[in-house]
């Protein structure tokens, strides 16, 4: 809705000055808080044209600007300010009904968000969680504007991690069968083999595992990699339930080696030129890709990067092109799939199989959008792959490919004191301390929902003691998922953020628990109305809704579909976290300063109105990024 009086702005500046649409709208800002004024143009660049101070450019633009859609402009300083019609923007809100999907555009754009990934040999940790978060997050938003959007998990099925737990139970005489949550089993023997580094028979017998593992002909091997990995696979995926994150497929990379993904993407590499033997220096043995004449490596020490090594082996960065090649329909070949399991609300999961008894999916696959989650640490590889498709002509504006980094998640002392974790007095002062496998500080998924889940409960049994278990139990779970998704996203994702369980409860503070406690207290108000509100049309509404605490609350309400669109355009779901604080503090301060229950009709009647109208946005912009909405904390 700001968007519309936005371009009015935009459009009465073009009228008054020798620049397009397009070059104010971009030159327009938005007044600093104490300074009065909705939209901002700058004149500076008029002055030397005009031979006229800014300052007083401004005043003489302003002269005869007249809109109804502003009740006033105004020159501040080298500005010309705009103050949005109150009135009628109230009234635009109020008859706004926001579009169903089938509304939207979109419809033909197929979009893929690759994320998780994780190995499925051990349970999923706190970092991989702000992977999850971020990655459904931004699916829910390109579903929500009516792309057609898949999630996929792409199982790194043959990788050295996974042949640890392999080797283990073909060689080692431990047993699969456990009575445990299988991932976790999972951990506890990786942890346990892991142990066994530097034993040569060992290190023979992975290397020897590793080849049977992408080969996909030791029968033995075969049958008990598929069963190991599907079922920790499994797990994951229940985890990620918990968390209100889903997906549509799982991309094995066993499969894009057994169904020739790799080899035909390799041979493309190699009709194109780029793909090259090494006979000399570190890379002796291997074959690469030549990155030389990509401008962005015209400085870079390092031209290249290896796909396949000298024992044969292909890397990862070589796997992941020719899953990206797969992903943006540019090879002959395609996955057949099966179904793997079911979300709760009737959607498949499809896997990925090798198998003759799979079928072809025409729904997955030849995408137009591919977006990679990925640690700011394993960033480099995907840029490789994204030179790679720039290389071989693949990118154009109807095929993107887009790896999205994301910051190192660390933990306070505090937070890995209270997993019973034994720290040093030094380790006690610092302000973060990072994961470290080898000193045991790894905490998992399960385990953080666990704990922020009993401490909710503690502290929702306290304020509502007349509340059955049932009830406590369904509120501290979704206090202890929307907290969490929230912390893990609410700061821009290419920044490592520090995670503590206190401050992710903080209800005063910038908190899922707050954004929670917010919505809560908007229904509660709503609820403990006596009278049923009176029907008022948007123009009544407008008004009536005089006060500058509701205006700046409208104003703030009515952005939220630019909101979501600057989300999905800049990939960025921190910035639906920075709606919903700024919605809620003005929310809190509305109720603080202005009589709402108390106030006579009809003017009570608009107020809740505005309450029922923010609620609603709130809702929207909570579920895009994974809360769930809670009529009582």
């Amino acid at each position: 809705m700001l968007q519309k009086y936005k371009n009015h702005f935009a459009e009465i500046m073009r009228q008054k000055t020798n620049l397009s649409f397009d070059e104010v709208f971009a030159l327009m800002e938005t007044p600093p808080e104490n300074i009065g004024g909705d939209f901002a143009f700058p004149c500076f660049q008029f002055s030397k044209t005009l031979k006229k101070a800014p300052n007083t450019v401004a005043q003489e633009f302003v002269k005869d600007l007249n809109s109804k859609f502003f009740t006033k402009f105004e020159a501040v300083g080298p500005y010309v300010n705009a103050y949005i019609n109150p009135e009628l923007f109230i009234t635009d809100v109020f008859l706004t009904q926001d579009p169903t999907p089938a509304d939207r555009e979109n419809q033909d754009t197929k979009v893929l968000i690759e994320y998780m990934s994780a190995n499925p040999n051990k349970p999923l940790h706190i970092g991989q969680a702000r992977n999850i978060c971020i990655g459904d997050s931004i699916r829910k938003v390109f579903h929500y504007l009516g792309y057609q959007t898949h999630a996929s998990n792409y199982g790194d099925d043959s990788g050295v991690n996974v042949g640890y737990n392999i080797v283990g139970h073909l060689h080692y005489g431990l047993p699969i069968e456990t009575d445990k949550k299988f991932d976790h089993y999972c951990g506890e023997i990786y942890t346990q083999m892991r142990e066994k580094d530097e034993d040569p028979q060992f290190k023979k017998l992975l290397s020897e595992t590793l080849r049977k593992i992408e080969d996909g002909k030791d029968p033995d091997v075969y049958r008990i990699h598929q069963e190991y990995t599907k079922r920790c696979a499994l797990e994951q995926i229940k985890t990620c339930r918990r968390m209100n994150a889903s997906f549509d497929m799982i991309n094995w990379e066993t499969d894009i080696l057994h169904m020739k993904f790799f080899a035909e993407a390799i041979e493309l590499l190699k009709e194109k030129g780029y793909v090259k033997y090494v006979d000399e220096g570190e890379a002796t043995g291997c074959r690469i890709i030549d990155l030389s004449t990509l401008p962005e490596y015209e400085k870079e020490e390092k031209k290249y990067q290896i796909l396949i090594k000298s024992d044969g082996v292909a890397t990862y960065t070589a796997k992941d092109i020719a899953f990206a090649l797969w992903k943006l329909g540019y090879l002959t070949k395609d996955f057949l799939y099966k179904s793997f399991t079911h979300e709760a609300n009737g959607n498949i999961i499809y896997t990925t199989t090798g198998e003759a008894t799979g079928e072809i999916k025409e729904k997955f696959g030849n995408y137009n959008i591919a977006v990679t989650v990925i640690d700011n640490r394993q960033l480099h590889p995907q840029e490789v792959v994204k030179s790679s498709l720039k290389l071989l002509g693949y990118l154009n504006k109807n095929k993107e490919y887009t790896p999205l980094g994301y910051g190192v998640v660390y933990l306070t002392p505090k937070t890995l004191l209270s997993f019973g974790y034994q720290l040093t007095e030094e380790e006690k002062l610092e302000k973060r301390l990072p994961f470290a496998s080898r000193k045991g500080w790894t905490v998992t998924i399960d385990e953080m929902l666990h704990m922020i889940h009993e401490k909710a409960y503690r502290e929702t049994k306290e304020r509502n003691p007349e509340k059955d278990a049932e009830r406590l139990d369904d509120v501290s779970e979704k206090i202890a998922i929307g907290s969490l998704r929230f912390f893990l996203i609410k700061s821009d994702i290419s920044k490592d953020i520090v995670f503590d369980v206190d401050e992710a409860l903080d209800m005063q503070g910038e908190s899922g628990a707050y954004i929670l406690y917010t919505g809560a207290r908007i229904q509660s108000l709503i609820d403990n109305n006596p009278e049923p509100i009176q029907n008022l049309s948007p123009e009544e509404i407008a008004k009536l809704l005089t006060e500058p605490e509701e205006f700046a609350l409208i104003k703030k309400i009515a952005e939220r579909n630019e909101i979501i669109l600057t989300t999905q355009q800049q990939l960025a779901p921190h910035i639906i976290c920075r709606y919903l604080l700024d919605i809620s503090k003005l929310v809190n301060s509305y109720y603080a300063n202005i009589k709402i229950l108390k106030s006579e009709d009809p003017l009570k009647s608009s107020r809740i109105s505005l309450l029922q109208k923010t609620l609603e946005r709130m809702k929207t912009a909570m579920e895009l990024i994974g809360m769930s909405f809670l009529e009582r904390m």
